[in-house]
Formats: C-alpha cells, sequence, structure tokens
C-alpha cells in the first residue's frame, strides 16, 4: 500500500510539473528587456523549393531564396538586385523552352523550367551585353509579359524590357517599346501552338527579315482586376496553324511543380508576392564579379547572343550549328516556295498570256530579291559560327570546380 500511494504521489508531481512548465527561460516569465539592450537578430530567410511555397503569399525575400541556388544575383542599376539564370544554353533566349495556351486571361506561356513559373509571370527581361539576359523583379502577375509580331507566315514575341512598370489601374502608360530585333522568338505560323516551340524558334539571324513583314502590337490590359495578354488575334493563329485553338479556364495551383493543361483548364500557381524594401538576397554581386563568376569576358566578340559559345566539346558545339543551319536552310526554301505557290495562284486567274507573263517575270525578280536577303542572313549565321568556333579553341575547359561554383 505505501508503494502505490508513493507511486502515486510521484505521478502527481511530474503532472503537475508538465501543467505549470511554459518555456519562457531558466528564470520564469522574462520581464522587458534591460535598456540598451540590441534587439533580437531576423531570422535568415527560408530556402522555398518548389513544393514548400504557399499559396496564400509571400513577399520579395521568398523569391530571392528560391531564385538564389539556381543563378546569380546581381546589383544592377537602374532596377536593383537582378537574376541571371545558371545553367542555359548559349542560344538561350527567355520564353522559348515550353510553349502557348490560349486562356480566359489571353496568351498564357507554359514554361519547361523550373523556375519558369515565377520569371515569366512577374517582373521583365533585360539584356546586357557582358551578362546576357537578366531578369528584374515584379510582383504582379500576368499571364506573359511580352510584346506580339505576326504577319501572313511568321508570328513572333519578344520579352517587355523593364523600367515601366505596370499599373492595376491604367496598364501600361505607353504602347510603343525598344525591342531590338534580336530579342525576337520567330517561329513559322503552323508551328504556333506546337509543344515544344525551343527547337523550333529561327536563328536570330532571320528576324531583320521577318520584322520586315510582321507588325508589332502591344496588347496587354486590365479586366475585372485580371492582367490579360490578347497579343496576336485567335482568327489569325487558327488560320495560320489550320486547327482549333481552345480557350483554356484558367484555375490556380497549390504549388509549382502542379502547373498543367487539360482539355479545358490551365492550371498555373500564382501566388500574391508582396513588396518589401527591406528584402535582399543572401549574396549579391556587382557587375565585374558577375561577369567573371559567368565567364562573359570574351562575349563581346558575338554581342547580339544570349550567351558566348559554352565550353562545349568541339563535336557537340559543331551538332548545335548544324541544326541551325537545317533550320535557317529549311525556313528560307519555304518563303521561296511561298513566293512560287501564290505566283501560281494568281496565274489561275490571269486573264490572259500577257498577265501571266508579268506575273512570272515578277515572281522571278522577287524571288532573285529574297535570295540575295537569304545569303546575307546565310552568311551572318556563318560568320557567328565561326566565331563560336575560334572562341572554343582559344578558350580552354574550365576547371571543375569552376564551372560547379556557377
Amino acid at each position: 500500500m505505501k508503494k502505490i500511494s508513493g507511486l502515486f504521489i510521484i505521478v502527481c508531481v511530474m503532472i503537475a510539473g508538465c501543467v505549470m512548465y511554459v518555456p519562457q527561460g531558466e528564470n520564469g516569465p522574462a520581464g522587458p528587456p534591460p535598456e540598451g539592450t540590441p534587439p533580437p537578430e531576423t531570422p535568415p530567410p527560408q530556402q522555398l523549393p518548389d513544393d514548400r511555397w504557399d499559396s496564400s503569399g509571400q513577399d520579395v525575400s521568398d523569391y530571392y531564396s528560391y531564385l538564389g541556388p539556381q543563378g546569380l544575383w546581381v546589383s544592377y542599376a537602374p532596377y536593383g538586385n537582378v537574376w541571371i539564370p545558371r545553367g542555359v544554353d548559349y542560344l538561350w533566349r527567355p520564353y522559348t523552352l515550353g510553349h502557348w495556351v490560349y486562356s480566359d486571361y489571353g496568351w498564357t506561356w507554359m514554361s519547361g523550367e523550373r523556375w519558369g513559373w515565377l520569371v515569366y509571370h512577374y517582373g521583365r527581361w533585360g539584356w546586357d551585353v557582358r551578362l546576357g539576359w537578366f531578369w528584374v523583379p515584379g510582383t504582379v502577375w500576368g499571364p506573359s509579359w511580352v510584346a506580339w509580331r505576326w504577319g501572313d507566315t511568321y508570328i513572333g514575341w519578344a520579352p517587355l524590357p523593364p523600367g515601366d512598370d505596370f499599373d492595376m489601374r491604367y496598364g501600361f502608360r505607353r504602347r510603343t517599346f525598344d525591342i531590338p530585333g534580336q530579342h525576337w522568338n520567330f517561329v513559322r505560323g503552323r508551328d504556333f501552338m506546337n509543344g515544344s516551340l525551343g527547337r523550333l524558334v529561327l536563328p536570330p539571324e532571320r528576324n531583320v527579315t521577318i520584322i520586315n513583314t510582321t507588325h508589332i502590337d502591344v496588347n496587354i490590359h486590365v479586366k475585372e482586376n485580371h492582367v490579360i495578354n490578347d497579343g496576336v488575334g485567335v482568327d489569325h493563329v487558327r488560320r495560320l496553324t489550320n486547327q482549333a485553338v481552345v480557350r483554356h479556364q484558367l484555375k490556380d495551383a497549390r504549388r509549382p511543380d502542379e502547373a498543367r493543361v487539360d482539355a479545358r483548364d490551365v492550371v498555373l500557381f500564382r501566388p500574391d508576392i508582396r513588396k518589401s524594401e527591406a528584402a535582399r538576397p543572401k549574396e549579391v554581386l556587382d557587375k565585374d564579379q558577375a561577369a567573371a563568376r559567368i565567364g562573359r569576358q570574351q562575349a563581346r566578340q558575338t554581342p547580339q547572343m544570349t550567351r558566348n559559345a559554352p565550353r562545349v566539346e568541339e563535336a557537340t558545339l559543331r551538332q548545335r550549328h548544324d541544326q541551325e543551319l537545317k533550320r535557317l536552310e529549311q525556313d528560307q526554301r519555304n518563303e521561296v516556295t511561298e513566293i512560287r505557290r501564290k505566283a501560281d495562284a494568281a496565274k489561275g486567274s490571269a486573264r490572259n498570256a500577257v498577265e501571266k507573263q508579268k506575273i512570272d517575270a515578277d515572281a522571278k525578280a522577287k524571288i532573285a530579291a529574297t535570295q540575295k536577303r537569304q545569303a546575307a542572313d546565310k552568311a551572318k549565321l556563318a560568320e557567328r559560327h565561326k566565331q563560336e568556333a575560334d572562341n572554343l579553341k582559344k578558350s580552354p575547359p574550365k576547371k571543375k570546380e569552376a564551372v560547379e561554383k556557377y
């Protein structure tokens, strides 16, 4: 009986101790700190992998942490801290690795890159001759932040440059944007709805020619408190692709990795991101440090490209060059074929032999001018390929540690 009573007392004491304990420090409840005591340090920003983002929203410090391991943060006046992606191909341009979907928000970009849900739907993209493409953070979500060009044969898009904030009340305060010719991504209109546009975007040497046959439009506006990018007309896309254009309903994903396109819905992660003047990336480089980190010193020889030829094997670079050349030549053949097709159609409705002869003569003259222009484009491509091959021979591969560092 005494053993049972003793055990009962011990249990009661343990329970009372648990009830009374409050984690306030060894000396009980903490009073106000003494005068002159410094405030507690702010904990470092939380590292947020894709599956940890909360759809209820974060501030910009979260995407500083998220993008840090996947690229470089650089101090870049006048935009503040900008981000440069790591591990992209030397021909890489924004809005290329993915595909377009038409939704109730207009033309919506579905990225194939892990960080695409963030950098193609918030902020803008800029270009620097030493650093390549860089992303300027933003907090307003949009289906895509691009300008459009289209004509009878091609459809193109280009990232809108930084420096002009979008106002949810007024939209953009201007309709004209200074977009360099090399920043455009062009595909043949029939390929526009393809699910792998990265392999169909034409070499930039074709851009000047295509720009002269297309017109530009920036049609981003606000409707019912939503950003809409109407861009190229749906009827035009339907005619060039010869396929139906489905209007999907945009729905919210809980995490970035849940992005998908169903028969009727397009699901994207689009959290509310708040501004924070105090937020800073963990590591910020200046321009010179960033240029040294990513090996941009030799890039001035090919300023029109996104990056200098990478440190790859000669056979790999030659294979990439062959693919570009084939894509260019195929497009040029299609251009000549289209001239002949239109001439044959016009001859079918000609009233007499004289009109047919004139149509033939005009077509020959147009083909001759086209082929002359095509030869110039091909020469520019060959010149760039030679520069890239020469750079590869002059620059020995980096040590493994240096490559892994960036």
